[in-house]
């Protein structure tokens, strides 16, 4: 789009919107730039909705053009210098591509924007756009990593231990924030970190002068395996090992820094990596995957429940959330790579193995849990199941299994291109030949059922994704033109569903034949929390990182957290009673004349005691409550918060996205 008119271009206005008519957004741009600049700024905003529809279509068209639209913000800017629209289509086009690099580079235009905002529609969308930009540029668990001082220590133990003196080349892959790269360069001149993530691999380099090794480090922001050189590393470290050790694809990684990046003596950081399962008892796990609705059991996308695998090897959960879980075997290795050894990558690029196992313990089973064990050096192990740095991985069953202390038990797995499968091979029979069940979404709130009379079942339409919806729904036959709508508000991971805005809007806000939404109030119910846990899941403490200062860090605070199941949690202690956040009585008029576009408002809510983190919310449909899990979200404050009997919070929704944050500014610890 930036290049060189040829001469016989004429530029006109009309060329412009015929060519935004048809979805030509390049030339409709093109067009715009030249004649708009041409018009007073008075008039100029006649032509702003269009130029910031095609800007968006642009984009959305082709997410590589992401970057070129940044790079015309100093023209756009001066197209329109007082207005918000176009900043503000740029940023969510920009938001749209979930394209994670090109993020922070939103952050300034947003910054323009808020100054220029005097709608209050503008401002509330703007706060969460500004938050959504940070909270989304890279993985939230980054955080947890990096305030594991268990890991840590073993990272910085094993790298001196091999820096041998000033000269030792070292390469960091998948060097994230920074932290092992600042630990080497510390010992030694020469580090090279690579990183895909640009906003990590940026935010390194702020860490690396802070900590003024910027000299001694060199940062690539590219993958390793994309990274050309004809340098050769002393020592390789990578710390790129999910909580089933290969899911982060360590083996190809490691193969590819054998035949590029090694030479005959360099040492690798880790050395040996050992995958360990174990059966397990826990009623609460199997309940999160299973749903029992009309005599059918409905499973989560984790559950192997025919010949195919599920869509997803594994599931990942928290310790500290499911501590009624009981382990009914010893860890059984199944898996141990030698990653020194480019035979043993290749042998562990394609592996399959049947064993057995045996139950120490009589009990219910109800899934595997998986952990590993990380050889740095020969002497420095670290195990994912002692550290907070991992989660554990969970392969849930079907169904429930009886073992008694004893049984020899049959299980086989699969480790293909690094995704590891488990099987369950000691099924009873009625349950190996058990046929294929349906999948779908856990959902469960089913209270607005009760507000449609039977025979107005047959005009209504689903789009929830509830289970009891859907099958009360196949009892009748449906008629059209549907009156009702059946849809949730809440995600399973206990957060809103902008979803089911954009498609109640779709399908409400220009129908006239859509009389009622259901359910018809849903209630968001709020209480403030204090939990040290979260604190250092969520922001970085300093005591982790080994005398390595990663205050830039603190600019990516998480802001909210997901799928917490409260009754579990012992180190959560509530600040305040339950409020009300906002009360939503949802009527098909109220989409057709956007009552629900965009809310605003402000909550005082009395303390108990002088400090806080953040705010958890949940749901209440139709007066009930998800009482059989529980799923809440939390939004947390920027830093935890001194507190003086009082807090003043803001509600903030726009287009189905939430944010709750403070009011006024409070003392932070």
């Amino acid at each position: 789009m930036t290049e060189p008119p040829s001469d016989n271009v004429c530029f006109s206005m009309t060329a412009a919107e015929q060519a935004f008519m048809t979805g030509n957004f390049e030339d409709a741009l093109k067009h715009f730039f030249v004649c708009i600049i041409m018009l007073p700024e008075a008039r100029r905003t006649t032509y702003e909705d269009q130029f910031a529809a095609a800007l968006h279509g642009w984009i959305a068209l082709n997410p590589d053009n992401a970057s070129r639209a940044l790079a015309l913000y100093p023209q756009i800017r001066h197209l329109f210098p007082t207005s918000i629209r176009t900043k503000m289509a740029l940023v969510r086009a920009v938001q749209g591509t979930e394209t994670q690099k090109w993020l922070l580079h939103c952050l300034p235009i947003c910054k323009d924007a808020e100054e220029l905002a005097t709608r209050w529609q503008d401002r509330v969308a703007l706060r969460i756009a500004r938050v959504n930009l940070v909270s989304h540029s890279f993985p939230q668990w980054h955080m947890r990593m990096m305030n594991c001082q268990t890991r840590n220590d073993a990272f910085n133990r094993a790298i001196t231990l091999h820096i041998k003196n000033r000269n030792t080349v070292v390469f960091d892959i998948g060097s994230g924030c920074g932290l092992l790269s600042v630990l080497a360069a510390k010992q030694t001149n020469a580090v090279v970190a690579l990183e895909h993530n640009t906003v990590l691999a940026k935010l390194s380099k702020e860490i690396l002068k802070r900590n003024g090794v910027e000299q001694r480090v060199q940062v690539h922001n590219i993958h390793s395996t994309q990274f050309r050189t004809t340098q050769k590393a002393d020592v390789i470290v990578s710390e790129t090992l999910d909580c089933s050790a290969f899911g982060e694809r360590i083996i190809e990684t490691f193969l590819d820094a054998h035949e590029r990046f090694a030479h005959a003596d360099t040492v690798f950081i880790p050395s040996k990596v050992s995958v360990y399962i174990r059966l397990f008892s826990c009623r609460e796990i199997f309940d999160t995957h299973a749903q029992d609705y009309g005599g059918v059991r409905y499973r989560s996308e984790f559950v192997k429940t025919g010949d195919a695998d599920p869509d997803q090897p594994y599931w990942c959960c928290k310790k500290a959330e499911f501590k009624q879980i009981e382990y009914l075997t010893a860890p059984e290795p199944i898996i141990t790579c030698d990653l020194t050894s480019v035979d043993d990558l290749k042998r562990c690029m394609l592996l399959s193995e049947a064993l057995k196992i045996t139950a120490d313990t009589s009990g219910v089973a109800h899934g595997f849990a998986i952990f590993f064990t990380a050889d740095l050096t020969g002497e420095i192990v670290l195990n994912s199941s002692a550290t907070r740095a991992w989660d554990i991985g969970i392969v849930p069953f079907k169904e429930p299994c009886v073992v008694t202390a004893g049984d020899e038990l049959d299980v086989s797995y699969k480790l293909v291109n690094s995704r590891l499968d488990l099987y369950n091979d000691f099924y009873p029979e009625e349950l190996t030949n058990a046929s294929e069940f349906e999948r779908l979404g856990i959902r469960y709130e089913v209270a607005s059922l009760d507000q449609l009379a039977k025979k107005e079942l047959a005009y209504a339409t689903d789009i929830s994704g509830q289970i009891a919806v859907q099958c009360v729904l196949d009892t009748v036959t449906r008629k059209k033109p549907p009156r009702s709508v059946f849809c949730s508000f809440s995600t399973h991971e206990g957060t809103l569903d902008q979803e089911t805005f954009f498609r109640l809007e779709e399908m409400v806000g220009y129908k006239d034949f859509i009389k009622s939404v259901h359910p018809s109030r849903v209630r968001i119910i709020g209480k403030i929390f204090y939990s040290d846990i979260i604190h250092f899941d969520s922001r970085p403490n300093p005591n982790a990182h080994c005398g390595v200062d990663l205050t830039p860090l603190r600019s990516f605070n998480l802001r909210e957290c997901r799928d917490i199941r409260l009754h579990e949690r012992e180190d959560i202690e509530w600040v305040s009673a339950e409020f009300e956040l906002y009360d939503f009585p949802f009527t098909a008029e109220g989409f057709r004349e956007d009552l629900y576009t965009t809310i605003t408002h402000d909550v005082k809510v009395p303390t108990s005691r002088s400090a806080a983190d953040g705010i958890f919310y949940e749901f209440e449909i139709l007066g009930t409550r998800n009482t059989k899990l529980r799923p809440a979200a939390a939004f947390l404050f920027p830093e935890r918060i001194n507190l003086d009997g009082e807090v003043t919070l803001t509600f903030d929704m726009h287009i189905g996205e939430m944010l709750i944050s403070l009011k006024e500014t409070s003392s932070i610890i």
